[in-house]
Order: C-alpha cells, then structure tokens, then sequence
C-alpha cells in the first residue's frame, strides 16, 4: 500500500483507467511491489471500469513502464510494480527517498474515487512536497501555474480547476505572492480498520482460492488460512523459503484428487498442518 516517490513522475500523465488499475493494485502488492492473481471482474467491480478498460489500462501501465504483467492462471494475472520494492527494511528508515502511504480511509471514500486522473496525481504530488504535514509546499503563484502546464501538458485553466478540487484535502493560501498548499490532518490522518498486511495477505489468499476454485469456504476460515501467512512468514524466511508459495502448495495439496470444484472445501486446519510440515515444525 505504498507508492514510492520515486515512481510520481511516471504516473503524471496516466489515464483515468490507467491511474484507478495503478492505485487498486497498489493497495495489495506485497513487499517486494508483487499482486499475485489480479482478476479482471474484482478490479472492475471495484472501480466501476469494464471488462475492456480492464485490459487497456493493463496494457497501457505496461507499456509506460509501471507495471510488468504475466499470467501463472489461465482465470487472472500477476503484476509487479516496478521499482517499487520495500523488501528491504531500511526502505523505512529515516533519510530514505519516502513514500505515499495508501493505507487510509480518504483513499476509499468517493470524494478522492470521483477525482480526475490528473487531480489524483496532484494529490499525490502535492503529499510528497509536504512530507505527509512536515511542511507546506511553497511556490511562487507565476512559477506554481508554469509548472504544472508544463508537468501535465494542459493550460491554466485545467490547473487551476485541479487546484479546486484538491482544497478539500489541502488548505490553499497566498500570502505576498507565494502559494502555501498544506496537508489537512483531519482529512488523511485516519487509517483503515484493517491492518495493512491483513488486507494483502486476504487478497492473496481469495485468489488463491479462485484459482483452486475453492468457492465454499466461509468468511472465517478464508480469514484463518490468511493469518498462515503472517504466523509462518519470519520461520519461512528463516529457511529460505516463500510462505506464499508453501501456503499455495499446502492448500493445492488439500484437495482430495477427483474432487469436483463444486464438491471443494476450505480445510484451513488441515492446510495449517500441511504449511507447518513444509517449515519442519511437526
């Protein structure tokens, strides 16, 4: 559910499309920038794109250089975004090049969904000049309108109107010529109740199951299965292994040959026991 700021310049002249795929894979790569089984009915019922949006948005990302995109499952695809690993834990650390946090509730509601695809990376924008409220972004209102005509490639107008939309989010100023545009904390400040890392290894873990075509199984047991991944992953690392891919394999080996996909069953107990087998725990 990070961007980092290095990747602001690529997104600037994105599609509509282009920028709602960009963001809804965003919110459930992994730490090393991977989304592993993006299917083209959930991100359409998501962002309200069709089927045909879908794919021309995947393709235009691609060819941009965002994203790179091949297909482990004849029913949906794996995405990574490019230079946008976090693998690394001083990825975190203090003197880094930083990174948006996607990880909040404004990013959800409708009011930032209905903005404009040059509007979102304003918003972006503009959360990287103010370090997420370290500081205002300060510039002269001449040089403010030069340079984003010149960023977006539209007029004054264009930006100006931009610059409306986005005074809900930040407080906009003039003071002796200079524009101070200030991050509202009220505005981005509150988190989604689901933890971060929940909501990725959730998102793995249902389409996973889509590609086992696993379609019975409850709200709690989907829920179980994906707490695997956070329980295993130090002890899988410590090893050298994947616990997405030990997660994978456990639940592909749970299902008895010959079953139909209609007749399949989440055995999230028994998948528990077949990932603590591969860790050498039992």
């Amino acid at each position: 559910m990070r961007i980092k700021y290095r990747l602001l310049p690529r997104l600037k002249n994105l599609t509509t499309v282009e920028m709602d795929f960009f963001l809804y894979i965003a919110k459930y790569q992994r730490r090393n920038g991977l989304v592993c089984g993006v299917h083209n009915q959930e991100v359409c019922r998501c962002t309200g794109m069709c089927k045909q949006s879908f794919y021309t948005a995947m393709r235009g990302l691609q060819q941009k250089g965002i994203i790179r995109v091949w297909k482990n499952s004849d029913i949906d695809y794996d995405i990574l975004i490019l230079d946008n690993d976090f693998s690394d834990p001083s990825s975190f650390e203090k003197g880094c090049e930083g990174y948006i946090d996607l990880h909040r509730e404004v990013f959800h509601k409708k009011r930032f969904k209905n903005l404009k695809a040059k509007e979102k990376w304003m918003l972006l924008y503009f959360l990287h000049c103010t370090h997420d409220n370290s500081s205002s972004y300060r510039i002269r209102t001449e040089n403010f309108y030069k340079k984003f005509c010149e960023l977006l490639g539209v007029t004054k107008r264009m930006v100006r109107s931009y610059l409306h939309s986005l005074r809900y989010f930040f407080s906009v100023g003039i003071v002796k010529g200079l524009y101070y545009i200030t991050y509202k904390r009220s505005i981005f400040s509150e988190k989604q109740k689901t933890g971060q890392e929940q909501q990725e290894h959730e998102f793995f873990t249902a389409a996973l199951l889509r590609r086992c075509k696993i379609k019975n199984a409850t709200k709690r047991e989907r829920e179980e299965t994906a707490k695997l991944i956070k329980q295993y992953r130090e002890t899988a690392d410590r090893i050298g292994c994947n616990i997405f891919e030990v997660l994978e394999q456990a639940v592909r080996n749970s299902i008895p040959d010959g079953v139909r996909p209609k007749d399949r069953k989440l055995h999230y107990k028994y998948i528990h026991k077949l990932v603590r087998k591969t860790l050498f725990l039992c």
